[in-house]
């Protein structure tokens, strides 16, 4: 209950826009994600589920610490939370020739593309075998506005090598 008020909160100052203490940073966003990698590696290994920085560009972007932080971790709550017991999730941090792109994938039941357009949106949730996971529906909808606040462009669609769900975030 207390990350999701911490959430809301993030939420609410992102929508209001940014103030004078909220100044960017250079940010090493491979190092951030194995931080969070990190901290939910034994909730993700109770389920028996790989979860892996499985590339890792030393890169930097501008931002927000904290707001990027939420943004990855909710990410991978996500993948968690959907990937059957013995499942894998395969991170990375990959650098382009004019941006750098955080991909989660996993080997979960993926997304239809009917619920696609949709699952950014605040308390929609996909429905299916895992309707009765806990969750409010805004995990993903805090992503997009953190996604939105850094300028990066999110894109979903099923794992080429784990046949589950897809996410790229490209930072600019």
């Amino acid at each position: 209950a207390t990350r999701l008020v911490e959430q809301l909160l993030m939420l609410a100052r992102q929508q209001a826009g940014p103030t004078a203490v909220e100044r960017k940073e250079p940010i090493a966003l491979a190092a951030l994600v194995q931080v969070v990698v990190g901290d939910l590696w034994e909730t993700a290994h109770a389920r028996h589920i790989d979860i892996g920085l499985v590339e890792a560009a030393d890169t930097s972007i501008l931002g927000h610490r904290d707001a990027l932080n939420i943004l990855i971790r909710n990410l991978l709550d996500n993948a968690i939370k959907y990937t059957p017991n013995g499942g894998t999730i395969n991170v990375a941090v990959i650098r382009g020739d004019v941006d750098c792109q955080l991909t989660v994938d996993d080997s979960g039941p993926g997304v239809a593309q009917d619920d696609r357009e949709r699952i950014f949106d605040r308390f929609y949730r996909v429905a299916g075998p895992q309707i009765g996971t806990p969750g409010s529906g805004l995990g993903l909808a805090i992503v997009k506005t953190i996604a939105d606040m850094h300028r990066a462009t999110l894109s979903v669609g099923q794992s080429p090598s784990l046949g589950g769900f897809k996410v790229t975030v490209r930072f600019p």
